[in-house]
């Protein structure tokens, strides 16, 4: 079949002309967008059931705190049930933004202490720094938590004090006593690993006794992250499971010749297994150890008036947030 070259161009002109040349071009347009529309819809919709197919076979199961896909969702954004990692072992907690181990932040500045009863300012400020260095040895040096002998600590503290002598007793036979941990942050290493990441935040303040003496009351809170010494569960690769434990602790301290006398004091540990053996050491439990455990008592170990309050000692507590 032959087309006169005449009669074609009569032909393509006559269609350049034509008034609904347009509209026909604008419908032919929508009819192909409408078609590959319906194409991905279809594929989105295909996605999306093998997704739900899948997380149903394989995570439908898991526990709360097993990860699905961990490798596929950026940790920050894994939620509040998956267990931590190394990565970012204050996923969650306040502790995040609290400064690290180092407590002087919690000291006042030099200008804003002040005398008081007959005690100057440079003394005041001796006694603060004894009180924090004793408060730093027996929560974050390495002595305390690879569970030895506390010796920084003791060493700050009256020869004569009661407190100390029981302290002492205490460490010498820590398997008949958990009142190390009244004072002492201690950790099995056998057990467990402390990171490094230590986070603490406290403040401290202070008052003339009627003897003349200088009376410190600090108040800090630590949060630990702690790791398996051996077994530890690898939940992404690279990223091994920690643990949290938050310590509360509020002590008073009279400075005295040059040392301190320890008075009351109250503590709280959150993440310590109320059934663990009395050896004077914290055993924190995992995400799938915590799952089995008993429930006792659910406080939030970062409330920072009423933590302290009603918590007789002895009790299981099951912190939130750690």
């Amino acid at each position: 079949m032959s087309i006169d070259a005449a009669e074609f161009a009569a032909r393509l002109k006559a269609e350049q002309n034509d008034p609904d040349r347009e509209e026909r071009l604008r419908q032919d347009r929508f009819g192909r967008r409408r078609k590959i529309g319906l194409w991905a819809g279809a594929g989105v919709v295909l996605a999306s059931g093998f997704a739900f197919w899948l997380f149903d076979v394989t995570a439908g199961e898991r526990p709360a705190n097993e990860p699905f896909a961990a490798g596929l969702l950026e940790e920050a954004l894994w939620p509040d049930a998956w267990p931590l990692t190394t990565g970012l072992p204050f996923r969650g907690s306040p502790a995040a933004r609290w400064d690290r181990t180092d407590v002087a932040s919690s000291m006042l500045p030099p200008a804003l202490v002040r005398p008081v009863g007959g005690l100057g300012a440079e003394q005041v400020t001796t006694g603060l720094e004894m009180v924090r260095e004793f408060v730093r040895e027996a929560n974050v040096s390495d002595e305390v938590l690879t569970g030895e002998r506390p010796e920084g600590a003791l060493a700050l503290l009256a020869p004569g004090d009661p407190a100390r002598r029981e302290l002492e007793a205490a460490l010498a036979r820590p398997t008949q006593s958990r009142g190390l941990l009244e004072t002492f942050t201690r950790f099995d290493p056998a057990e467990v690993l402390v990171l490094e990441d230590t986070r603490a935040q406290g403040s401290m303040t202070y008052e003339a006794t009627p003897a003349g003496e200088l009376l410190v009351h600090a108040d800090y809170t630590f949060v630990y992250a702690v790791l398996k010494t051996e077994g530890g569960w690898e939940v992404r690769p690279g990223r091994e499971e920690v643990a949290r434990v938050v310590v509360r602790r509020q002590l008073s301290a009279t400075v005295r010749e040059g040392k301190l006398v320890l008075g009351p004091s109250r503590h709280v540990i959150a993440n310590d297994a109320c059934t663990a053996p009395e050896d004077g050491f914290i055993h924190p439990l995992f995400s799938k150890e915590a799952a089995k455990a008993k429930g006792g008592k659910r406080f939030d170990p970062y409330a920072a008036h009423a933590l302290l309050t009603n918590v007789p000692p002895g009790t299981c507590l099951t912190p939130t947030r750690t």
